[in-house]
């Protein structure tokens, strides 16, 4: 059956101190780890989600934690677009399955909120497109490929879209769906896929010493505890390929467990 290919960020105000409250000895131990308890406050009081406490603060009842946050961070306001400012549980990824498609000058946003983007790095005889395919009754993925690359050079393309915050010291879990099929591979010549967030990489497929190519049709996830200090996030797919490749992926999914 035919396919039909179309080819194809929020801040947080900054920490601040707030004079009128007491240093008692859980907001001074949250002061004197302030690198590490300003992320984990930042969605600790926004309501108070069940997150496990740092081992700095585990001996104080969570309330108290919670009223201690609020005295060591001034939250910024709520963004009225874009994602939510953090996000516990559930699934973060909105269009992981690629079914919500717009009809839009532009080809790299028809599948809204992701962005998909090439970098063409070589002579002209480089095709790198980061693509939309819409196959029959929906099963739509995207599609990442370089193609037509001389030796010595390299195609970059990729898919991206903004997340929610992840809240520290919650699990998440990646899954998703994917292929890569390479042709003219070899020592050199070959595709690299990287998966992350904005200050994390979450799985790295390739040479020399990433996860093994999935080069049928395969689901893979990826469990982790998030410890990072990010307010908002992107999730960005990336390949890289010396020689020419195209990695399919579709039905991305990172639920959270909070």
């Amino acid at each position: 059956m035919k396919a039909t290919t179309i080819t194809a960020l929020l801040s947080l105000a900054p920490a601040t101190v707030l004079g009128a409250c007491n240093a008692d000895n859980v907001l001074r131990a949250l002061r004197k780890n302030g690198a590490q308890a300003s992320p984990f406050c930042v969605t600790y009081t926004l309501p108070h989600p069940k997150q496990p406490l740092p081992t700095y603060v585990s001996q104080y009842p969570a309330s108290r934690v919670s009223s201690a946050c609020s005295c060591l961070i001034t939250p910024g306001p709520t963004p009225t677009t874009g994602p939510e400012l953090y996000k516990c549980s559930g699934d973060l990824i909105k269009n992981g399955g690629f079914q919500t498609v717009v009809n839009v000058a532009d080809p790299s946003y028809r599948a809204p909120p992701w962005v998909f983007a090439a970098q063409v790095i070589g002579d002209s005889g480089q095709n790198s497109s980061a693509s939309l395919v819409v196959g029959p009754g929906g099963d739509n993925y995207a599609s990442l490929s370089v193609q037509n690359l001389p030796s010595g050079f390299y195609g970059i393309t990729y898919i991206q879209q903004p997340i929610p915050a992840l809240c520290y010291g919650v699990t998440y879990t990646l899954t998703y769906t994917s292929q890569l099929t390479l042709i003219g591979g070899g020592p050199n010549r070959d595709c690299s896929v990287d998966i992350s967030i904005s200050d994390q990489q979450l799985v790295y497929i390739g040479p020399p010493a990433g996860d093994s190519p999935p080069f049928s049709k395969e689901t893979r996830s990826y469990t982790f505890t998030y410890y990072g200090n990010r307010a908002i996030q992107d999730l960005t797919i990336q390949t890289r390929c010396t020689t020419t490749g195209i990695y399919d992926i579709d039905n991305i999914s990172l639920v959270g467990t909070g």
